[in-house]
């Protein structure tokens, strides 16, 4: 999936500049004059992939209701803020709604560079956890309702012998529904079991 920036400013230079500045990195940038363009033009956050560039101060909506909003939205894009009128306290709001980085115009060029790099960066890792995450998922979504308590008895670090008698079961019993969970899962240790499934039980 192809990263692009988008950006939302409503002064038509500033769009025009960063644009062609974004575009001698290779970067693709969409560019929008307003929030409530932007959002009757992407109306599923879900699917964006890169980073927001994003004014703070603009006629209708500001940038910074859309920030604070951005996170109920369903959108993991890293936002990067946009001002020419600074203020701690903006700054200190705009973190606090999980702005990746606060910019005050005019901005630097190196360092805007700089920052789009790291925000879309993040964004790859991101997806990339959430990949791994869902395949977790559908992992642990194969196993039968005793090896799901099997593993669950495992994480409190249960023996054979004590996992067989709080599921009246025999210790091959068990022990067979251990191999299973774990061919099931694709490991081959219980300490691999408990880094990679343990933040995903709950357990």
């Amino acid at each position: 999936m192809v990263q692009r920036i988008y950006l939302i400013d409503d002064d038509e230079a500033i769009r025009f500049s960063l644009t062609a500045l974004l575009a001698t990195m290779g970067w693709e940038t969409q560019s929008y004059d307003s929030v409530q363009s932007f959002q009757e033009s992407e109306s599923n956050l879900m699917t964006l992939n890169g980073c927001l560039l994003l004014d703070i101060r603009m006629p209708g909506k500001s940038g910074i209701t859309l920030l604070e909003n951005w996170q109920q939205m369903g959108s993991t894009l890293p936002v990067i803020m946009m001002t020419g009128h600074g203020s701690i306290d903006l700054c200190r709001r705009a973190f606090k709604n999980g702005a990746f980085e606060f910019l005050t115009k005019p901005v630097d060029a190196d360092l805007l560079i700089e920052t789009v790099g790291a925000a879309l960066e993040q964004q790859k890792l991101s997806q990339q956890q959430r990949a791994s995450k869902a395949d977790l998922q559908t992992k642990l979504a194969t196993l039968s309702a005793r090896e799901q308590e099997v593993m669950a008895l495992i994480m409190q670090g249960k023996s054979n012998k004590e996992m067989a008698r709080d599921l009246s079961l025999s210790p091959r019993t068990v022990e067979a529904h251990r191999a299973s969970l774990f061919a099931r899962l694709e490991i081959n240790s219980l300490a691999k079991l408990i880094k990679i499934y343990g933040g995903l039980t709950g357990k």
